[in-house]
């Protein structure tokens, strides 16, 4: 059971209110910036960049960290997201994960198919669209990511030279995917 008012705190009722505001990532120093244009670029993403100071009181390093914040789903007009995926930069390395461990999001993309569709373009177009060896969805192509109604990439680049700056499996999927959990798309 939601606490009603924790939901209105962030404008919504309790039959609105998600299971998971936010997942944060901790990052390598001076990516969040390239990590926030990945999503506008693929995803066609609202994202915010904000130093980490104005969110979070903590020691300064010589180098001043930011947070990518990353909105999926709608914006209300209170400007919070549905959800966000947050990419916390952090000097210590510890934090950061030295290899990819295997774990996974999923997304829905869009409000129709030409969204879904525009997605797994862009995907393509940076290189990053995946297939997960330990699943049978082999969507590498877009008539694929159409069959499956869903498609993948692990990889957030550096769109100005493709190096991969962050791992997490995105599983993509459309509005009219089995799982959809708003109102059925026509």
């Amino acid at each position: 059971q939601w606490d009603a008012d924790l939901c209105h705190q962030f404008g919504r009722t309790t039959t609105d209110c998600v299971g998971i505001d936010f997942v944060e990532f901790a990052c390598p120093v001076g990516t969040a910036r390239k990590i926030a244009l990945f999503y506008e670029s693929v995803l066609d993403a609202t994202t915010s960049v904000v130093p980490i100071s104005s969110i979070t009181k903590q020691h300064q390093p010589a180098q001043p960290l930011e947070a990518a914040i990353i909105a999926i789903g709608h914006v209300r007009a209170n400007g919070r997201a549905d959800q966000s995926l947050v990419f916390r930069e952090t000097a210590d390395t510890a934090q950061i994960p030295s290899e990819y461990d295997g774990h996974h999001i999923a997304l829905y993309v869009g409000e129709n198919m030409a969204d879904f569709e525009q997605a797994y373009r862009n995907a393509e177009l940076a290189g990053v669209v995946w297939v997960n060896p330990r699943f049978s969805d082999d969507a590498n192509t877009l008539d694929k990511a159409r069959q499956w109604q869903q498609f993948r990439f692990k990889n957030i680049v550096d769109m100005e030279t493709g190096a991969t700056i962050f791992e997490l499996e995105h599983e993509l999927r459309s509005c009219h995917h089995t799982a959809w959990p708003g109102p059925r798309q026509s």
